[in-house]
């Protein structure tokens, strides 16, 4: 039961008709009317039925050492006293065992809806590698299921890279510069309040915060402006749920749910739920966590790698950044998941990869290449993707690599590919690759301005380039510095 919850009347815990057939048989067994009071000797019930009685001797029944009713047998029948103790015993037992299946019910019923919502939390994440879809659902389903003025879910300001160094925390009822070493960020916020608690930030080292991080448990506040460990948020709090998220006995953030919207307090039940959701979402975030910090490695590996390479050519330093963020602009247009343009934007940083084995002498080359050195340059895409293919999880990759200098036409290299036998990123780069060389500097040109490049590319149309994913490059062509 909630807190606060009255213990429940007779009337509440056996049907009528159950109730009504116990005293008959009673009454049956001991040769007398039974009569059944409630915890303030009101008459509930007798038997036989419609017998008025004033003269009682009275047992109480109890549930729990409370009682709730009592059992009466009128003095004029003279009844043994252990008659109505056997009877008061009798109902104490039998409203006990109903309670307790009730109880039981209500816990089974309870436990189902928890295990719902973690499968239905399952279903929805998935195998998610996302924190911010992972923090969103976790969010929408702590507003679901007690709904609140404002949830908000912060994390660990060590695993956010994406961090302000200049964010602020909470503390002595003013926003106040802090370290970033022992602080949460808000990384979703939902509610009334939700700008002001997405700019807000919490230390973990003093007030209701670290209390809740020192006990490793939820922390509920009847009343905040009472709590002297409470030090301001940057929104209205009245009532306030802290519930840590934690992984392998270490936290990672929190949620915190403030002023109930049907005015109750934060019961045990509903945080001992969220308490369970948390502990499952945590583990989520903490995979999706380190999974960013391996993605970040290798993109920044990637891009270490490619910024070596164009260091032998003064003319295409950047360019695989370049063509990089201009694929991705592509595939964002194209409305594709963000998994898919990670892959694409790694894949169009490592394409000229294999220039690695190009001599320099080649790729500094003023003026135009003879055939020997063309046909040399035309071996980088095969070099990089035999580089790439010896990684099992970037062989798809490998694939998009060897063939962006195919042509739409048929005409390219490696493969002679045409049209939509081109896997389609390795098309993508192609135009992103031509847009980047054309407005770069070159050792035998100067670069072209976007429109020239433009007026260029679209006569290259069905020939070098895919006309249908050219179309999608020009929409984002004016986001393009």
């Amino acid at each position: 039961m909630k807190e606060g919850v009255q213990m429940p009347e007779i009337i509440d815990l056996l049907d009528k008709s159950r109730i009504k057939e116990l005293l008959r048989q009673f009454s049956d067994a001991f040769g007398t009317s039974v009569i059944l009071l409630d915890k303030n000797e009101d008459l509930l019930f007798t038997f036989p039925e419609n017998m008025h009685h004033t003269d009682l001797m009275k047992e109480p029944v109890y549930l729990r050492d409370s009682i709730v009713g009592y059992v009466g047998i009128p003095k004029a029948d003279n009844p043994p006293r252990s008659s109505l103790c056997f009877i008061g015993r009798n109902m104490t037992e039998i409203i006990g065992m109903g309670f307790e299946v009730d109880s039981l019910s209500g816990e089974v019923a309870k436990n189902y809806e928890e295990l719902s919502l973690l499968r239905s939390l399952s279903t929805r994440l998935g195998a998610a590698l996302n924190v911010d879809k992972i923090c969103n659902e976790l969010a929408d389903e702590v507003m679901n299921f007690c709904p609140s003025k404002n949830v908000s879910i912060l994390l660990r300001s060590d695993m956010l890279a994406d961090t302000l160094s200049t964010s602020y925390i909470v503390g002595s009822k003013n926003l106040v510069p802090e370290s970033r070493k022992t602080m949460l960020f808000t990384k979703v916020a939902l509610g009334a309040y939700s700008s002001s608690a997405s700019m807000m930030s919490l230390s973990t080292d003093r007030g209701l915060l670290k209390h809740a991080f020192d006990k490793k448990e939820p922390l509920t506040v009847c009343d905040v402006s009472a709590d002297e460990r409470f030090e301001g948020f940057t929104y209205p709090v009245s009532r306030l749920l802290i519930v840590p998220l934690i992984v392998e006995d270490s936290f990672i953030g929190a949620i915190v749910a403030t002023d109930k919207l049907d005015g109750e307090e934060f019961f045990s039940t509903e945080i001992k739920l969220l308490f369970s959701i948390a502990s499952y979402c945590a583990i989520s975030i903490k995979k999706a966590l380190l999974y960013d910090g391996i993605r970040s490695l290798l993109f920044s590996t990637a891009e270490a790698f490619s910024l070596t390479i164009e260091a032998k050519d003064v003319y295409t330093y950047g360019h695989s950044k370049r063509v990089s963020d201009i694929a991705a602009e592509i595939f964002k247009e194209l409305g594709l998941p963000p998994e898919i343009i990670n892959w694409i934007r790694l894949a169009a940083l490592l394409h000229d990869i294999g220039k690695i084995g190009t001599p320099e002498n080649i790729l500094n080359k003023k003026g135009r290449l003879d055939i020997h050195e063309m046909d040399m340059v035309k071996q980088h895409p095969l070099s990089g993707a035999k580089m790439i293919e010896q990684i099992p999880m970037l062989r798809d990759l490998s694939q998009w690599i060897l063939h962006h200098h195919e042509r739409y036409d048929g005409s390219g290299y490696p493969s002679r590919l045409s049209g939509d036998s081109i896997p389609m990123p390795s098309r993508v780069i192609a135009i992103a690759d031509v847009f980047d060389a054309l407005t770069s500097d070159r050792s035998y040109r100067k670069a072209y301005t976007k429109g020239e490049a433009l007026k260029i590319m679209r006569e290259s149309l069905g020939k070098e380039l895919d006309p249908v994913l050219f179309g999608y490059f020009e929409k984002i062509v004016s986001l393009l510095p």
